[in-house]
């Protein structure tokens, strides 16, 4: 089952990467993105080279290049992320941090369908943290899949 995240926003920042790139270091993941990442991209399979991330967000902690992807959109409303069933709790704590990051710092509504909740600007973190805390409880889901490469999932 798919678990997808919105943020509604008429603003389209040019510099995404460099803003999650910050967001998510002050959360304890350090993170690179392909070095063809355009902001500007329509849709997409966006795969993410994750150097570290701590066990408060993953479950373990995370010492090895791991590889995290989501898909991620632009419509008319604003962003999308999703993630497929299958998903890595790395997977599931980037997409949550890459969108409610997004909202904070747009000042925007970052809306969680699945839970019927949303949220404005900085409270959309504490809605991201609940979401991965409860996601990490679950004993059975992967928390990570080595990097290989910008290509492999």
């Amino acid at each position: 089952m798919a678990f997808t995240l919105e943020v509604q926003s008429d603003v389209r920042p040019a510099n995404l990467p460099s803003i999650w790139v910050q967001a998510l270091a002050q959360h304890g993941i350090a993170i690179e993105f392909p070095p063809n990442f355009l902001s500007e991209c329509e849709t997409g399979v966006l795969i993410m080279k994750v150097l570290a991330a701590p066990a408060a967000l993953t479950r373990e902690d995370v010492n090895e290049p791991a590889s995290a992807y989501f898909e991620f959109w632009t419509d008319e409303d604003g962003f999308g992320f999703s993630t497929a069933s299958g998903r890595s709790t790395v997977d599931f704590a980037v997409q949550c941090l890459c969108a409610a990051t997004l909202a904070d710092h747009l000042d925007a509504v970052y809306i969680d369908p699945q839970m019927g909740k949303s949220a404005r600007g900085a409270d959309a973190l504490s809605l991201a943290m609940e979401e991965i805390k409860y996601f990490i409880s679950t004993p059975d889901e992967e928390v990570y899949r080595k990097f290989v490469d910008w290509n492999t999932l």
